[in-house]
């Protein structure tokens, strides 16, 4: 195993022994691990921002739906009985809608919830790449 200096005449760093070079690569995939990591945090705390702000426009969205639910929920059923319908028969059907559109409301909020808790795409991507790089230098 032969050493080389780790500079050059022009100021530019050598190739160093091999140990040199191990330590540089252990040194460089160290600080994309490092990296890695704080892009994880920061993801992670952008995505709980998202969600916090979800849940606060989901809660007013709910007290003010709340508030409005009763009388639009009336006003329909009177609606109905103005049409010819009885009393019954309306209440079934501004209940039957009023469910649908609950169910519809749940899966679209369960669906973004998945979205937003799956693990970042761009996470896996740039390991994918890190590894591929890591076994690159090796060759």
């Amino acid at each position: 195993m032969s050493h080389h200096d780790t500079e050059d005449p022009d100021g530019h760093e050598g190739r160093g022994t091999v140990s040199d070079l191990l330590n540089r690569v252990i040194e460089q995939t160290r600080e994309i691990a490092r990296t890695e990591a704080e892009l994880v945090r920061a993801e992670a705390a952008h995505r709980a921002g998202l969600a916090r702000n979800a849940v606060i426009l989901g809660a007013i969205a709910l007290v003010f739906a709340l508030g409005a639910i009763f009388p639009l929920t009336q006003s329909a059923i009177y609606g109905l009985e103005w049409a010819g319908l009885d009393r019954g028969p309306a209440t079934l059907i501004v209940g039957a809608v009023l469910l649908i559109l609950g169910i519809i409301s749940a899966l679209i909020a369960a669906a973004k919830l998945r979205k937003v808790s799956s693990p970042p795409t761009r996470l896996k991507e740039n390991l994918s790449a890190d590894a591929q790089a890591l076994k690159e230098s090796f060759k």
